[in-house]
């Protein structure tokens, strides 16, 4: 009989017979918070991109050599465990470090070309005066607007230029019991998805602190939940999150949520109530793209569009139809911001742009207007 052991699998981090061959977001919170604070943030950041946000994700050992260490090494400094032979926390090596410095400026010279592509709208700019305001204050804002605004767009938009390893993005569309909610947050910050519930739930606590702030996405799956009373349940995870962690929190719904909070009868509401008279904040957006969203995305592309009026309240399609008859653009406009939103907005543009270019000339609203009739006949009715 051969002597050959087949080896285990690394243990989860944070078990009690962990190896250290991984990392979690609880353990690294910890370690973090282990080193002096001008290092901290450098640290949070690193993990964070590299780890969570960067697709694929790296290994510990790509990580170790992207910063010319080597694992063991890697591993430590993120424990907290990096020390000297007095048992003293040891500052993370200065190569280690600097290369932290060089990459976080090359990410961000690369997100700044990722950014280009999207266009800051009144809509925007409105959603992320409540992010900040909810993230210096650390209380609860909500966000409310039909689909197709660019919600979750600008909230992905703000945690990019806002992250610094502190912005967390949750996505709870799917969710339908307590335990999903905090398998969601556990995904967003490298935790295991699959550990046990009871053991999930103080990790989630460990991993965020005052420092973050959390974008909470499709509120709303969770106020009409299948299970009866789990709503209740969902509504409390969130609210203990919050409560335990100390952390700014937004989040973000549509309307339908707002009408459970505002409206809603019974036991399910009266929570509802209790969460939404915690937010200071509640931006409700209107219930289709503005004018001046269009406009934006039009200079962008570098079109024609009416100026906005000097009184921002008179800015809407209907008094830019009074001020503005001859734009042949504007049914175009109009129809796709009630109807189709941000995102057929942005193929339509696309799709004209490589109309222009086939005719080697500037993009012109009579290109998107032909892009658009394109989708017109594959949406029309056919006889067979």
């Amino acid at each position: 009989m051969s002597d050959n052991k087949i080896t285990p699998p690394p243990a989860e981090a944070g078990a009690d017979e962990w190896d250290g061959t991984n990392l979690a977001g609880d353990i690294v919170e910890r370690g973090i918070q282990k080193n002096r604070p001008e290092v901290q943030d450098a640290l949070r950041w690193w993990f964070r991109w590299a780890h969570v946000e960067r697709k694929p994700a790296f290994s510990q050992a790509e990580a170790a050599r992207e910063l010319g260490c080597d694992s063991s090494t890697y591993s430590k400094v993120f424990r907290g465990e990096y020390k000297n032979q007095q048992g003293l926390v040891l500052a993370p090596p200065a190569m280690m470090l600097s290369r932290i410095k060089v990459l976080r400026q090359q990410e961000a010279d690369n997100l700044a070309n990722v950014n280009r592509g999207r266009v800051k709208t009144p809509t925007v700019d409105e959603i992320w005066m409540v992010l900040r305001k909810a993230w210096n204050d650390r209380n609860i804002a909500f966000i409310f607007g039909e689909s197709r605004l660019g919600k979750t767009e600008a909230g992905l938009w703000f945690r990019d230029e806002n992250n610094h390893g502190a912005t967390l993005y949750v996505d709870l569309q799917g969710c339908m019991g307590v335990q999903d909610i905090y398998r969601a947050f556990a995904r967003a910050l490298k935790l295991s998805p699959d550990t046990a519930i009871a053991k999930l739930m103080p990790r989630v606590y460990a991993a965020i602190d005052k420092t973050n702030f959390v974008i909470v996405d499709e509120f709303h799956h969770i106020t009409y939940a299948y299970h009866k009373g789990s709503s209740n349940k969902m509504v409390n995870a969130l609210k203990a999150i919050k409560d335990r962690c100390g952390c700014g929190m937004a989040i973000f719904s549509t309307n339908v949520a707002r009408e459970e909070f505002t409206e809603g009868t019974g036991k399910e509401a009266k929570l509802l109530k209790q969460l939404w008279r915690r937010g200071i904040l509640k931006l409700q957006l209107p219930d289709a793209m503005r004018a001046g969203d269009v406009r934006a995305f039009a200079a962008a592309y570098q079109l024609d569009f009416p100026a906005a009026p000097d009184n921002a309240d008179h800015d809407t399609w209907a008094k830019l139809r009074e001020r503005a008859p001859d734009f042949e653009a504007m049914d175009l406009c109009e129809n796709i911001a009630y109807h189709h939103g941000v995102e057929h907005l942005v193929s339509v543009l696309r799709d004209g742009m490589k109309i222009a270019k086939k005719r080697s000339r500037e993009l012109r609203w009579k290109d998107v207007l032909e892009a658009q009739a394109v989708y017109d006949r594959l949406g029309a009715k056919k006889a067979v």
